[in-house]
């Protein structure tokens, strides 16, 4: 015990001696603890939103009005044996209407166009995806000989053109976020490790007179070591505690806000579940940065 004590005291009064490096680092440390939080807020609530939307996406395949219930279950069952596909329902033309009247309820003008016995629109099958971003083979189901004969020509079966390309916009842009925010974390974490690499080669500079004497004394190396690895530490510690509040505080304070832009819902829940899970995560990559600094800085600048 008095030998961590040693180490803890030797290693702040080094924490101190460099105050504005130690500044420094620490700042440079917190943006990045902060950015990794960030990334990883950003990439939860992209994933939860793009899925939020993915799962309301359809693939509706427009029939011909005569088509027989024999035909049907033969395009339904051609379309499960696909891996990609989650479900299959059958919409039947009176479904259809319901639907139609349901959604119009409000316009008295559409409604009036049309009735029981003049129904204009197709049956379907309403086709669930698991990745609407990959429907190649759901497509060339649909396409085959036998399938195809059975489609309405004058109804193209949904989730083409506009919808498509917005869904297909999303993803990039998620893609693009999430592979941006990775590249920013990693930069920082090598920045932060160049700045406390210096601050350590600094510290030994400051103390070589005394860790002259503490190798003539018989002092082991790991006790040498210890301070430096601890003010390394240090760095870390306090940047998790400081970039655990701004995290924290801007996603709970921020999350409702941007609640009708992005689902952020199950990424809040996760913060105020686990705290302190989170905040003690922070410091373990806020100490192993500080730890990989240090060692780099004593395996060249404190020979032992």
């Amino acid at each position: 015990m008095l030998q961590l004590w040693r180490v803890t005291k030797a290693g702040s009064q080094n924490f101190m001696r460099n105050l504005w490096l130690s500044t420094a680092a620490t700042i440079v440390m917190t943006i990045t603890l902060s950015l990794i939080v960030i990334s990883f807020i950003s990439s939860s609530a992209l994933t939860s939103t793009i899925k939020g939307v993915t799962d309301k996406i359809d693939v509706s395949i427009f029939l011909q009005s005569d088509i027989t219930q024999a035909q049907v279950e033969s395009f339904a069952a051609s379309l499960q044996a696909d891996p990609n596909v989650d479900s299959v329902v059958f919409k039947s033309k009176a479904a259809a209407l319901a639907d139609y009247r349901r959604q119009h309820a409000g316009d008295q003008k559409l409604l009036s166009a049309v009735s029981d016995a003049d129904n204009p629109l197709p049956p379907s099958l309403q086709v669930k995806a698991k990745d609407p971003r990959h429907l190649d083979s759901i497509i060339s189901v649909v396409n085959q000989p036998d399938n195809k004969a059975l489609l309405d020509p004058t109804a193209p079966p949904s989730y083409t053109g506009d919808r498509k390309k917005t869904v297909d916009r999303i993803v990039s842009f998620s893609n693009f976020f999430k592979t941006t925010g990775v590249v920013v974390s990693i930069v920082f974490v090598i920045i932060s490790i160049l700045i406390i690499f210096n601050t350590i080669r600094m510290a030994i500079f400051t103390r070589r007179d005394e860790i002259e004497i503490m190798k003539l004394v018989g002092a082991t190396k790991w006790f040498i070591r210890g301070p430096f690895l601890f003010e390394a530490a240090l760095y870390g510690i306090i940047a998790a505690l400081i970039a655990a509040g701004l995290s924290f505080t801007l996603l709970l304070w921020g999350g409702p806000k941007l609640s009708s832009y992005l689902d952020v819902r199950s990424t809040i829940q996760l913060f105020e579940t686990f705290p302190l899970a989170i905040i003690f995560g922070e410091m373990l990559i806020g100490i192993l940065i500080g730890f990989i600094s240090s060692l780099l800085a004593m395996s060249r600048y404190l020979k032992l």
